[in-house]
């Protein structure tokens, strides 16, 4: 290792040097530019520009290569003479983000220019074009090989991303988020919400959470607009630095800080409205009563009285219960930030914001206050401390799929729309006399059922960098960092007893109260030594890491509670659940970066051993490897600036959520509750998951910056899934945990951009991605299943696992050897399986465009996901009589020989996901308007979500009703409407 030759290379430090002085501007306008790094090539010496552009840096005697750096900005190197002490520098603008410097290690980055990943890197001005209501939301469209799908259109977030396809089954599904260097939770906590919707048809007190439950994945709690940049590792050549937490990629966020100049105080201030995008529209509409009793809706208890009673016209539920709600949604944001003269640098910030949701009373609040700290002590110490406190209040009604009527689309689809059910005069709901949904009315149900998710969370890192060396050639630092996660999450689900759904119940009121504590911790020390040499640099780093992770969430349901209480201890009949969780991760690391030939070729060699206690073997480490190489050629090609080729190879892994114990599990009898040994007999032996990836590619730049090209091709394979197989039922169990199993998924990822008009006052700069994902079992101890929730995969269409097959592929019921009796119905015995499609799309490409006119700004952004299908069952509420057998899912008895393929459609779109006009005020009507306090001020008017072009029949191709797993994503099911 590099450290090894600190003697041999020490002595330099006593060379004689020489002050370099001098003053870096933006290249047109003249105006300084702070907080850039100036370096000198070949040696540790190095500077930042104060506020007025100045530095002064010390460099050897004789001629020396300056190189300098700033973010935003294109690099420049410049040669300076022995006998010149005076230089000054000009940066162009960085209109297509290509000086970026990429994370390779837990300390260590490395220009994106030798980069030897295809790492996609968004900053935080591309992020926020567009307020979002969530971090996800933002990245929508702008990282080739995410596929980032919101779940529903209800407020305050719950939206998956998935990286370079399906990587599990059975475990954890989603990317590791790290902020800070802190590993954050993104948890989506159950609320409960089955526990009156009855989605997977259970008990209120054996099993009162689903992953029908809508919720939110936590991530949505944090402010995009106090981000830097995001940098997304998205496979296990690039993740590998994260063990057995890379799989599924690491999406790492780093927060604004602290800067050198005139510190600075912004404020942005916004207005807008979220409104119905899409409607199924009414249901049965009649033009007399006549008309309503020939078509059989004016008896069973539906008699003229009804159709005198109301307003004689169509009622457009949808419109009335979703496009009612005129609330104004709003957004303040206000940060400080620059640093003073004693070495202390500060971001501070907050955010207040409401968004309103679509139903009454639906909404989403967020405030959260963040603050950065920096401070050097003397020449070596530089200390770091970040922490964001937030919180939010969610609620977001009743949707998703339900066995009781209670969710409005079931509602609306048995209910003939000449029937008034908005609130009276007096105060009152009218009673819906369809028995079918429990006399449901939905009105009354967003009126008076609660479902308040109320969070707590502090975020929080502390930093320490000391240098223990520095000579002219060598540089040896200490970093220890230590961060903390920790939220609180109580969703509650209020229904009174004296609302109409809930007079079908034996004890009418019900009441869930959910307390979860989660709390994420880790500590972080590394040593990095870097020698340069005379034709190279080496990069030597160790270290370790220690995670904990805890997790603790009570679940209380109570029954019987009388209207106007919300006391738990009130109810007549009640039930209790507790979840624990405890995960203890041990992790070394050693890593070697080795950067020669003029700074063209470098090699990259390191491995990750970690242990854990969700191992069968807790004291085992797996290893954890990578390598990867990037060669920058020589200025062969005309127009071309920079042409590399980049090759990686690294190994993740994915940490087993079950498999190594046997739970016990509750048991009611007679009215008591006990316990017994699950059916899923453990595993002493179980182990990660293993992902292996081999990426590569080339990238170049052209015409003197104005066009970048990346293209890469990566081959993931991912073995020892965690899955579950048979067992001899005399051994008293069912099932086992095992590992076994292989999938691999072969990706192609291609980025463009582009600056097409460079000229005076006009700017055009174009950005496209593409990403396609082609994945297949190729290997299956187990015989073929449905990775799905209960029923719906056997009966519409799920997940199938099978070796040969794509992991999401989606099947469905397509045929029938014989009816019923009655020709009206297909037993499970008859049913024909028919595989139909596949989940995932065929590509997902991004187009974002920027076109700046003086003092004028559009910004645009197209999200196209073309190829995938899913499974609309919602059209199944609204078909009534369609249908031969609405359970199997085939249109028409005569239908099922022909292998009609009922619900399942092309879930593929072209959406609008980001609309900006702006403009710049003149500086002298901005000096007017805020007394000559503001230097600079915008207006504009953006949109988000505007327009989609699909030939999805249902409200919104994105939705899931199984939104929080790795398959079976394909289910849409009654959702919330899209905003």
């Amino acid at each position: 290792m590099s450290f090894v030759l600190i003697a041999l290379f020490g002595s330099s430090a006593m060379a004689q040097t020489r002050r370099i002085s001098g003053r870096v501007t933006t290249e047109g306008s003249g105006e300084p530019i702070p907080a850039a790094t100036v370096q000198v090539v070949g040696t540790t010496y190095g500077a930042a520009t104060d506020e007025t552009g100045r530095f002064s840096v010390s460099a050897p005697a004789g001629p020396v290569t300056l190189r300098v750096r700033r973010i935003g900005y294109s690099p420049k190197t410049l040669a300076v003479s022995s006998g010149l002490a005076d230089v000054n520098v000009s940066l162009a603008k960085d209109v297509l983000e290509l000086d970026k410097q990429v994370i390779t290690g837990t300390a260590t980055t490395v220009a994106s220019v030798n980069s030897a990943n295809a790492v996609s890197v968004v900053s935080g001005e591309r992020l926020n074009r567009v307020p979002a209501p969530t971090i996800d939301n933002a990245l929508q469209g702008k990282i080739a090989g995410a596929t980032i799908t919101q779940n529903s259109g209800a407020p305050g977030g719950g939206t998956q991303i998935q990286l370079r396809g399906v990587s599990t089954v059975n475990a954890g599904f989603q990317p590791l988020y790290v902020i800070d260097g802190v590993i954050v939770s993104n948890a989506a906590v159950f609320n409960g919400l089955n526990v009156i919707t009855q989605s997977a048809r259970s008990s209120a007190g054996s099993n009162s959470v689903s992953n029908q439950d809508q919720q939110v994945n936590r991530i949505a709690d944090i402010n995009p607009n106090d981000i830097e940049s995001i940098q997304v590792l998205k496979g296990p050549s690039a993740s590998s630095i994260y063990g057995s937490k890379g799989t599924n990629g690491v999406i790492i966020i780093t927060t604004k800080q602290g800067r050198a100049g005139k510190s600075t105080l912004d404020i942005q201030q916004s207005f807008g409205k979220y409104t119905l995008a899409n409607k199924i529209g009414p249901f049965m509409c009649f033009k007399s009563a006549a008309e309503a009793d020939a078509a059989g809706w004016l008896g069973g208890g539906l008699d003229g009285q009804l159709w005198t009673a109301a307003t004689n016209k169509c009622h457009d539920y949808e419109e009335e219960l979703y496009g009612s709600n005129s609330d104004f949604s709003y957004q303040t944001i206000a940060s400080l930030r620059g640093a003073t003269g004693s070495g202390t640098n500060f971001y501070i910030s907050g955010l207040v914001q409401h968004d309103n949701g679509l139903g009454l009373n639906d909404f989403y609040n967020k405030q959260s206050l963040r603050i950065n700290l920096g401070q050097q002590f003397g020449s070596r110490l530089n200390v770091r401390a970040q922490t964001e406190l937030i919180h939010s209040l969610t609620q977001r009604g009743v949707f998703g799929n339900d066995n009781t009527g209670i969710n409005p689309y079931t509602t609306f689809s048995a209910t003939p729309s000449f029937i008034d059910l908005q609130k009276q005069g007096d105060g009152s709901y009218p009673k819906n006399p369809q028995s079918a949904v429990g006399n449901s009315n939905p009105f009354q149900n967003a009126d008076r059922i609660k479902t308040p998710e109320n969070v707590y969370r502090m975020i929080g890192s502390l930093t320490g960098t000391y240098n223990i060396m520095s000579s002219q050639s060598a540089t040896l630092d200490a970093t220890l960092q230590g961060g903390i996660d920790a939220l609180s999450d109580n969703p509650k689900i209020i229904s009174p007893a004296d609302i109409y759904i809930e007079q079908s119940n034996a004890n009418p009121g019900t009441i869930v109260n959910t307390q979860a504590n989660i709390v994420n911790a880790n500590l972080n020390g590394t040593l990095a030594h870097r020698l340069i040499g005379g034709a190279f640099t080496a990069t030597t780093s160790v270290g370790f890491r220690q995670d904990r992770r805890q997790s603790d969430v009570i679940n209380n349901i109570g029954r019987g509670i009388i209207s106007g209480l919300t006391n738990f201890s009130a109810a007549v009949q009640t039930f209790t659940n507790e979840g624990q969780d405890l995960v203890k991760d041990f992790s070394i690391f050693a890593q070697e970066e080795f950067l020669t030939l003029n700074e063209r070729l470098l090699i990259t060699a390191g491995v990750n051993a970690e242990r854990s206690s969700n191992n069968g073997d807790q004291e085992k480490f797996y290893g954890y490897p990578k390598f990867s190489a990037s060669y920058r050629m020589p200025e062969y090609i005309p127009h071309v600036n920079e042409f590399k080729w980049r090759l990686a190879y690294g190994r993740a892994g994915n940490q087993p959520t079950a498999g190594r114990f046997t739970f016990m599990t509750t048991l009611f009898n007679e009215g008591r509750t006990g316990l017994r040994a699950s059916t899923i007999k453990g595993a002493t032996g179980i182990k990660p998951e293993t992902a292996s990836e081999i990426e590569g590619g080339f990238d170049v730049t052209a015409f003197d910056g104005r066009m970048r090209l990346s293209a890469t091709q990566a081959r993931k394979q991912i073995d020892n899934l965690l899955l579950t197989a048979a067992v001899a039922p005399s051994t008293g169990f069912t099932t086992q945990w095992i590992n076994g199993g292989q999938i691999v998924n072969r990706i192609t990822e291609l980025e463009l951009g582009l600056t097409p008009v460079q000229t005076g006052n006009f700017e055009w700069v174009s950005n496209t991605t593409y990403a396609s994902v082609r994945g297949k079992v190729t290997r299956l101890p187990v015989p073929g299943f449905v990775a799905g929730p209960g029923s719906f995969g056997t009966r519409f269409g799920n997940g199938f696992i099978g070796q040969g097959l794509s992991p999401s592929v989606v099947q469905a019921i397509n045929g029938c050897t014989a009816l019923n009796a009655a020709g009206t119905s297909c037993p499970s015995a008859n049913r024909v399986l028919k595989f139909v499609g596949d989940g995932l799309p065929d590509y997902v490409m991004g187009f974002s465009n920027d076109f700046t006119f003086g003092a004028f700004r559009l910004s645009s952004l197209l999200d196209w996901r073309k190829g995938s299908v899913g499974v609309n069952l919602t059209n199944a509420y609204f078909d009534h009589g369609l249908l031969a057998d609405t359970a199997v899912g085939n249109k028409r008895a005569d239908d099922f020989a022909k292998g009609i393929a009922a619900y399942v459609e092309p879930t593929g779109f072209l959406k609008l996901r980001e609309l900006t006009f702006g403009y710049e005020l003149p500086a002298r009507l901005t000096s007017a308007l805020f007394n000559g306090r503001a230097s600079a001020a915008r207006v504009e008017l953006s949109g988000r979500n505007l327009w989609t072009k699909t030939k999805y029949t249902g409200l919104d191709p994105e939705v899931s009703n199984f939104g929080n797993g790795a398959l079976g994503r394909i289910q849409d099911v009654t959702p919330y409407p899209p905003a």
